[in-house]
């Protein structure tokens, strides 16, 4: 049964991600020719098609995480399902933005390394909210199951994924004059990975819910530094 579950996880992934390549298709269709100029097609514009299907997959992902965590009769997993419904208010009402710009306003920042007052402003928020809500996260990883600790090691690891395309790309994008090409080739790198990344999320979570609590599969041990701390660990019982 478990290679049932599995197998239709994948096809999940499968469709989220042809649907994620049609969408950077057409984004890049309509940075590339001019008299297509429908800027609901650009993954760079608020409240765009893309934009739309990311609020779709935020939602699927809380709703999964839930369920999850009515199946396993734990609560923990609402600690999860808490940091994704903060992503889905975010990326619909513009917290960071919408905060960040007020923020620079109150306090006088100033550009620096390139990048603009708004920047720091939403850097802030970013790290408050992500401080709060990892803070509580961490508390449920310390009260957790072993299973519990695995997926939340997995989860944290496609959060960095997403950081690392939403902030850090973001960042080197606003702060680096590419010229016009170069600044739509990173925009659509920032915003096309925050989309893959994203379907991989849905991934995992509709994994979750469809597979046993005691499955021994988890990302995070694919990694060469699980791999090694293992192998370290077996060779030392031994």
């Amino acid at each position: 049964m478990s290679n049932i579950n599995e197998r239709g996880a994948s096809i999940v992934a499968v469709l989220l991600l042809s649907a994620d390549a049609v969408f950077i298709a057409l984004h890049s269709m309509n940075e590339l020719i001019p008299f297509l100029d429908n800027r609901l097609l650009s993954l760079e514009e608020e409240q765009g098609y893309g934009d739309v299907f990311q609020y779709v997959k935020w939602f699927w992902i809380v709703l999964l995480l839930v369920y999850v965590s009515i199946r396993r009769r734990s609560l923990l997993y609402v600690s999860w399902a808490l940091v994704f419904a903060y992503l889905l208010c975010d990326d619909a009402l513009s917290i960071h933005q919408t905060v960040g710009l007020r923020l620079a306003s109150v306090f006088g920042l100033t550009p620096r390394f390139g990048l603009r007052p708004q920047d720091f402003g939403e850097l802030a928020v970013t790290a408050a909210a992500g401080t709060i809500l990892l803070g509580l996260v961490a508390w449920a990883y310390w009260r957790g199951s072993q299973a519990f600790r695995s997926t939340s090691r997995d989860l944290l690891l496609l959060i960095l994924a997403l950081v690392f395309f939403g902030v850090i790309v973001d960042m080197v994008h606003a702060a680096i004059r590419f010229g016009s090409t170069g600044y739509a080739i990173m925009g659509t790198i920032e915003d096309g990975g925050e989309m893959v990344v994203t379907s991989l999320m849905v991934w995992y979570a509709f994994l979750l819910s469809v597979r046993d609590e005691d499955a021994h599969s988890y990302l995070w041990d694919s990694l060469p530094v699980a791999r090694l701390r293992h192998s370290a660990w077996g060779r030392a019982r031994s």
